[in-house]
Order: C-alpha cells, then structure tokens, then sequence
C-alpha cells in the first residue's frame, strides 16, 4: 500500500512524536508498503520520503502557533494525498482537513487540554478530538486518557492492544528493547549521582515541579545533580526554572544541558541513578519513561494522563508528593529498575507495537 503519515514535526527528530513516525515508517518499509511523510517545513533535510506542508496562515500567530496553524496547508495537497490508500493523521485539528479520505487512521499522542479544560480554547481543542474519533476511518489512541476524555468507558492501564469499540484501539507507546539497554554511561554527563529528567523545556513537561521537588529531597539523594536533557522551547519558561533552583538554594545542582541526540539516549539513562517524568498536563504513555525503564533506570512520574497507564512509580503532580515518590525509588532504585525494566521489555516492546500495528493497516488492505 502506499501510505502516508501527515505530522506536525518528524525530521530533525527532537521529541517522541518524532521517534514515534520513525518507527512506523521503519514498520511499514519492512513490511513492504511505501511511505511518505509530510511534515513542517525545515531545512538540511535529504529525504525523498519527506514532503512538506506550508500553510497560508502559519506567520499569523507566528512559530508558537505553527502547530494549530499548519493543518490551514493540507487542502492545497488534496489531489496528491487523495493518491494514498491510507493517511495516518496525527492529531485531531490535522484529520479535520481530511477527513474526505476513506481510509484514515487518527493517531493520539495524548491531551492537549487537560491544563484549564474550562477555558474557551480548551473545550474547542476537545470538540475537534471528538469530531476526528467520531469521523476517523480507525483511531490509534496512545493511552487511555484521550479515550475517556473522547466519551469512552476504559480504565487507566486497561489490556494495552486491544480493539476497545469498534475501530478504536488502545495502542500504547512501545519502545525499542534491543536499542534501549544498560550500556556505558554517557561521556559527556557529570560524573556522579544524577537524576536525569528528560524532558524538552515547556511548562506542561513539569520541569519547575521536579525542580521544586528536589529542592525538599535532594538531601536524601546523596548529593545527587539534576540533569534536564532537552530543548528550551520556552526561553521564558526556562528562565523562571533556573530562578526556582535559586530560590531553592540548589542552583549548582540543577544543570540544563540541552536536547542529547536520541540515538544518545541510551547511554544518557544508563549514567542516571534515577529518571523523572514530571508532568503536569498533556502527556501519552511517554517515550522517555519507556525508554528509561527499558534501560534498568528507576523511574517516577506524576499520574497525569496517559502517565497512569505505565509500569512508573507515580505520584500526585506536588512538590511534595513527588519529591517522596523521589526518596523512596532513589533509596530502592535496584529493585524498582530490576521491576519496571521486566515489565517494559514483556509489554511495551516493539514486537507487540509492530504487530498491532500490522494488524490496523492489514484492515484496509
């Protein structure tokens, strides 16, 4: 078949939607289907598989609004997708430009309105989630809390790769095992005790609340520095974490060192005595926690979202519920790894990913 996945971001990969159009491309090629992806315009980037869209409307709310605004570019493609036998469409506000096609597949990557769900943006951001469920061909949804906030009954951490209503599945995020696996600790991190909080540096990634947590724990951390991996996406934001850390008086154990290339990220969790997913708001079964307890790392996360349905040691989203979630995986991080890694590699692997995936695609050949 050919296929064509339609996405905000994929190529240069940064994030875990990015990894996540990675693996399906690589799922669909061995299996013989030929896939394109379209994505936001970039630079440098040599690939015959990789078309753009440009929007009309993208400069009106300039680069913070792209995401919203690129889906503005699809009609101008009609007549080229209309070649596809299948568009996986990431994101809701994207399949309301296609939903002509008959054979889309909705792919969820978590709730983007789960941060004031009263305010007027918010409730049309869910209004568009339930429209594209409702006129989806198939919907993938990465966790089960899109699926409630779309109208269905399913629990957190419900049987992960099942059909839950007719062509809607619960597909979580699965990760590479063979890739993400102990190995020699990255070179370039600090030597030493580190909690490693893999995050790009926005406000719903909860960066202030792992800061604020370790600022009340990091004395049961044995000397422990804190390491945020990841892009300064909001330069505003970032600042207000570095003037956190002071208030804290733990400034010269909290670093920010920017994005490490995800091919790193294996030796980057296996220089960490532990991982934090912080998250406030607008998260799936993250790829980072995933990846993380594939490695052998102890990993706690808030239970936010689609966070509830993984294998982490989890906590309310409070300084102070997290910084004991914190204490008690560091003083049991053996255990906790040893426990959480067996669980990753026997669910959330590739294996199972691929094969419910081949699975939806096989149901519109």
């Amino acid at each position: 078949m050919r296929i064509a996945q339609v996405t905000y971001s994929y190529k240069p990969i940064v994030g875990g939607a990015d990894v996540w159009a990675q693996l399906l491309r690589r799922v669909c090629e061995a299996a013989g289907h030929q896939i394109t992806v379209y994505q936001r315009p970039v630079q440098d980037i040599d690939d015959p598989a990789i078309r753009i869209i440009r929007s009309p409307v993208s400069r009106i709310l300039g680069k913070q609004g792209e995401f919203w605004t690129l889906p503005f570019g699809l009609p101008r493609l009609r007549g080229e997708l209309a070649e596809y036998d299948m568009l996986v469409v990431h994101y809701p506000n994207y399949h309301r430009f296609l939903e002509w096609h008959p054979g889309t597949v909705l792919v969820s990557h978590g709730v983007f309105w789960d941060d004031n769900p009263s305010a007027l943006h918010n409730r049309i951001k869910q209004a568009l989630a339930r429209r594209a469920y409702r006129n989806a061909t198939f919907v993938v949804a990465n966790d089960t809390f899109f699926l409630r906030e779309v109208g269905e009954d399913v629990s957190p951490g419900a049987e992960p790769f099942s059909e839950i209503a007719p062509g809607r599945f619960f597909v979580p995020n699965c990760v590479d095992t063979q890739m993400f696996t102990a190995t020699q600790p990255h070179p370039d991190l600090p030597d030493g005790p580190m909690v490693l909080i893999p995050r790009n540096v926005y406000r719903n990634r909860g960066i202030h609340l792992a800061i604020q947590a370790f600022g009340r724990c990091s004395d049961e951390l044995d000397d422990a520095r804190m390491i945020v991996a990841g892009a300064e996406s909001q330069p505003d934001y970032a600042a207000y974490c570095r003037e956190l850390a002071a208030e804290h008086r733990i400034s010269h154990r909290v670093e920010f060192i920017g994005p490490i290339p995800w091919e790193q990220m294996p030796a980057a969790y296996s220089a960490a005595e532990l991982t934090v997913i912080p998250t406030i708001a607008g998260e799936g079964t993250s790829l980072s926690a995933l990846e993380a307890m594939a490695c052998g790392t102890a990993t706690v996360s808030t239970n936010v979202a689609g966070l509830a349905d993984l294998p982490t040691m989890k906590s309310e989203p409070t300084p102070e519920a997290l910084a004991a979630a914190m204490t008690e995986a560091w003083r049991n991080r053996e255990t906790v790894g040893i426990q959480q890694q067996a669980t990753v590699r026997s669910v959330y692997n590739l294996e199972n990913w691929r094969d419910a995936w081949l699975r939806i695609i096989g149901r519109l050949e």
